[in-house]
């Protein structure tokens, strides 16, 4: 086999050879437009028809138009992006809301600009309120930049929906358990996460706006320096000035060049991107990345290395109160129940398809339940009830046999959730992801940091504190992780298979670290390891398409284990 040299990709050869001449045709076919563009221009005269009064008038207004149509589009398509993204697949809303997207797409844009005109003109739905206010649209530059919103919107919406969609909500999902509201989760983790898509958006919906011909004329007219763009100029020259219009197309064609090469550009911010994608630790022994600094802890050093301090820093002890819940999920088919004495340690085991994340995610807040309770210590986290229909009931319009569920949003249940992958936030230092709880919490910006450099002390990471995520290993990183989620003091910590993606020599060191950080804490762990199940576990659930089928302490299980699945588990020991 011949090896590949460097980090190139077999790219092409994947490809038949007539597809590549197939595809290779097909840009030459794409370029020559442009080559008889470039053949047509008089070269001689064209910097004066490019310097013409008209022309540098229209430019002037095509480039302050489309940077207005620009901010508009971010304004109007953000929101519909996000709530198209988070829509459930195949919802009535999303439909709506894609359909009234690629609409301005599909129609010819003068039927999008005699839209407007029925809509904003002075005998449309809206202009004679806006008149009787004063505010004049129809064939002013106001309409220029409507008509340009209207046909470039759909760029960005498109190109942040389906950034979202790719990148699902797993990092928002951690920023919701680690406290922070909804709001403070799109500030600070959906929108930097986004910037590189919502980029390139919003430079493609410049390039489209710049562009817009159709629309404009039917809703704005063409009276020069109010409402005639470029695109409109170069219309009409091409009927007086043949060779002004050839020129000025040329001027359009490259201004719109560079924004689509600047839209696509090789992302500078690599890290990021490197962060991302980065699913599983299988490159764990790989040490530092190249270009690290030679005092970076390695992997190899970290698995010789303690895998605490000698002396960890104090903390104060958290609350630790019992964990009583029932989980009822219809549709996922789990109806059980599940008590956890406080301070313990909950192991919860099972085939795949069992239930055991889905308790994680209800107990988390992150997955809804039809039916049951949450209860830790005399917090309620989640109750439901039934409308008894009985005079002298209080609830309000609830109707008899309807259940009413309340539960508590994610962010306001102190319950922190690590799972097999680390989902540190890539554009954060690791001091600045350990500090994200406390910050959330409402802890100033120092003493967040000086908890966040606790923390990471505590899980033999503090030196590390200034690094990206994607400059340490995969065990460094769930070291973090793990830091992270207990800097916040939760009532109750879930860990949902938190080693399955370390290699066989980190795994151990995190498994007696997580042993030591949890003693005294309510914890509830999911696992297929027998090994975490000795280190870790008080009580063993065994769960079988989302029943109960065991649940007993640790020495019991590893004993008497139920017949099925946990007693193949103890075998394989």
């Amino acid at each position: 086999m011949t090896p590949v040299r460097g980090h190139r990709t077999p790219g092409g050869s994947l490809l038949p050879r007539w597809v590549r001449a197939l595809g290779l045709l097909c840009v030459a076919l794409l370029a020559l437009p442009i080559v008889g563009l470039l053949a047509t221009v008089e070269w001689s005269t064209l910097g004066q028809s490019l310097t013409a009064h008209s022309a540098l008038i229209a430019l002037r207004l095509s480039l302050l138009t489309a940077l207005a149509a620009t901010v508009l589009s971010l304004l109007v398509g953000l929101p519909v992006a996000l709530l198209m993204a988070r829509a459930p697949a195949g919802s009535m809303l999303l439909r709506v809301a894609r359909t009234l997207v690629l609409l301005p797409l599909v129609l010819p844009p003068v039927v999008g600009g005699i839209a407007l005109l029925s809509t904003y003109g002075r005998r449309g739905l809206v202009g004679p309120l806006t008149e009787a206010l004063g505010i004049d649209i129809a064939f002013t530059t106001l309409a220029v930049v409507l008509a340009q919103t209207f046909v470039a919107a759909p760029f960005l919406i498109l190109t942040v929906e389906g950034a979202l969609r790719a990148r699902g909500t797993a990092y928002e999902a951690t920023a919701l358990t680690l406290g922070a509201s909804p709001t403070r989760t799109l500030a600070t983790i959906t929108l930097p996460l986004l910037a590189q898509s919502l980029g390139a958006g919003l430079v493609l919906t410049f390039a489209r706006a710049l562009g817009e011909f159709g629309a404009t004329i039917t809703f704005a007219g063409s009276l020069q320096g109010t409402t005639r763009t470029l695109p409109l100029e170069i219309y009409l020259a091409r009927e007086i000035d043949q060779d002004s219009a050839v020129a000025m197309s040329l001027l359009l064609v490259m201004v719109a060049a560079v924004i689509v090469a600047i839209a696509y550009r090789s992302p500078g911010a690599e890290g990021l991107r490197r962060s991302l994608g980065r699913t599983s630790s299988a490159d764990d022994t790989a040490g530092a990345p190249a270009g690290a600094p030679a005092d970076e802890q390695t992997d190899a050093e970290e698995h010789t290395a303690p895998a605490t301090p000698a002396t960890p820093p104090a903390l104060a002890t958290p609350s630790s109160p019992a964990l009583d819940a029932r989980i009822v999920v219809p549709e996922r088919g789990v109806d059980l129940a599940l008590h956890v004495p406080a301070g313990q340690t909950l192991a919860i085991v099972g085939p795949n398809g069992s239930g055991k994340s889905t308790v994680v995610e209800v107990l988390a807040g992150l997955v809804a339940a039809d039916d049951g309770h949450i209860r830790l210590g005399d917090d309620v986290l989640l109750a439901t009830s039934r409308a008894s229909g009985t005079k002298g009931t209080e609830p309000s319009a609830a109707r008899p046999g309807v259940t009413t569920v309340r539960s508590r949003a994610p962010h306001l249940r102190r319950v922190a959730r690590l799972g097999q992958h680390p989902l540190l936030f890539p554009h954060f230092t690791l001091e600045g992801n350990a500090a994200f709880g406390p910050r959330s919490e409402g802890a100033g910006r120092s003493a967040a940091r000086d908890q966040a450099r606790t923390w990471l002390d505590r899980v033999g990471v503090g030196r590390l504190a200034s690094r990206r995520p994607y400059e340490v290993s995969g065990g460094q990183a769930q070291r973090v992780a793990i830091a992270r989620a207990l800097a916040t003091s939760p009532q109750l910590s879930l860990w949902d298979e938190p080693f399955a993606a370390l290699d066989v020599q980190s795994a151990p060191q995190l498994r007696e670290l997580l042993a030591r950080e949890l003693a005294g804490r309510t914890a509830v762990i999911v696992t297929h390891d027998l090994a975490d199940l000795r280190a870790l576990a008080d009580r063993v659930m065994v769960l079988e398409a989302g029943r109960v089928r065991q649940d007993v302490p640790l020495e019991e299980f590893l004993q008497r284990p139920a017949p099925g699945f946990a007693q193949r588990l103890v075998a394989s020991d």
